[in-house]
């Protein structure tokens, strides 16, 4: 089978494997993308005669060196893993359907790249998600629509791309609730607080009745607001109320939604069910926030760790070396007042 033949292949397979699935359609195009660009790949090599596992090892770093065209930052590891999935399926599918002799990809792990912990997602802390959302002005329709956008999410937990294709009809203003479409096109009714309900039927205004409407309609007829547009906004929001770093993003509000209401007891599986996590694995995850505060406050309070900590500051320091001077008058400059700190700083 020539190269151009395997291609038109596996690309035919795999939109026959997407129309029978529940995945989303954003997700789909994700897929579809990722697979192009993998043939194509593997085509400028050379190697579309039949598709190797050598070659599906060399497009794991070719993954894992990607950047964002925008930003120009080192692809977040979730993004490597969709594009990867993309990979795996189409060496499944060439392998079933008998065009390849074994399936390269087959236990061959995904090998992401090194530390990228610098770009990791955070969430904003209490302090800073009522300083963003307190910053948006509402006195004009764009933001009054920014400032319903984002209390809706930190309110519901939502993702961007469920927010912008929400629909008024979905909405219960009564009730405060919302019927949310989210991943795999799967269902859950989430609840809505007083503040962004209220933002929320400013925004509408008038267009309440029209239910099949969205929230927040796009400049094009019949289309909602493009993702990339409120994460442009998001960044321009933070940079004004000066909080705007690296490892921010639109998705940290709704980190913020799950952190916060962890902190404040509530148990992992209603915020699992809010957020519309289909593994509690993924919902445990935003508990290393909660670990890392507690490991704060153990080393500020606990009476073993307390005293060292709060001892040794630079006020304390000062004092300490003005009494530390021998019978003459001079400065002691032996080994003791070094050993301390660093007993200190090995604590």
């Amino acid at each position: 089978m020539t190269g151009t033949a395997l291609e038109a292949m596996a690309l035919a397979l795999l939109e026959q494997e997407l129309k029978g699935s529940r995945y989303h359609k954003d997700y789909c195009r994700t897929l579809r993308k990722a697979a192009r660009g993998f043939l194509e790949w593997v085509a400028a090599r050379g190697g579309m005669g039949g598709i190797r596992r050598k070659d599906v090892a060399a497009y794991q770093a070719v993954l894992g060196a990607g950047a964002n065209a925008y930003t120009g930052k080192p692809h977040a590891p979730s993004t490597i893993k969709h594009r990867y999935e993309a990979v795996k399926k189409v060496c499944s599918l060439l392998y079933r359907a008998g065009a390849l002799e074994e399936n390269p990809a087959h236990g061959l792990e995904l090998a992401l790249p090194g530390d990228r912990r610098a770009f990791k997602r955070r969430p904003l802390s209490r302090e800073e998600i009522t300083a963003f959302l307190e910053s948006i002005p509402a006195g004009d329709s764009r933001g009054l629509r920014n400032r319903a956008f984002f209390e809706l999410i930190y309110s519901s937990g939502l993702r961007m791309s469920e927010a912008v294709r929400l629909t008024i009809g979905a909405v219960n203003f009564e009730q405060r609730e919302l019927a949310v479409r989210g991943k795999y096109d799967r269902e859950r009714v989430v609840p809505l607080s007083d503040v962004a309900r209220d933002f929320l039927l400013r925004h509408v205004g008038g267009r309440k009745d029209a239910a099949d409407g969205y929230v927040f309609p796009g400049n094009a007829a019949g289309k909602p607001v493009r993702r990339t547009s409120m994460s442009r906004v998001f960044r321009e929001l933070l940079r004004r109320c000066g909080i705007d770093k690296p490892e921010l993003c639109t998705h940290s509000i709704r980190h913020s939604t799950a952190t916060h209401l962890l902190d404040n007891g509530a148990g992992v599986r209603q915020v699992q069910e809010l957020l519309g996590h289909r593994s509690i694995e993924s919902t445990v995850l935003y508990t290393h926030v909660q670990a890392e505060g507690l490991a704060r406050i153990y080393r500020r309070f606990h009476p073993r760790e307390h005293e060292l900590f709060e001892m040794m500051d630079g006020e304390y320091t000062k004092r300490l070396e003005g009494i530390l001077k021998d019978r003459h008058g001079r400065q002691l400059t032996g080994e003791m007042l070094p050993r301390r700190k660093k007993e200190v700083e090995g604590r």
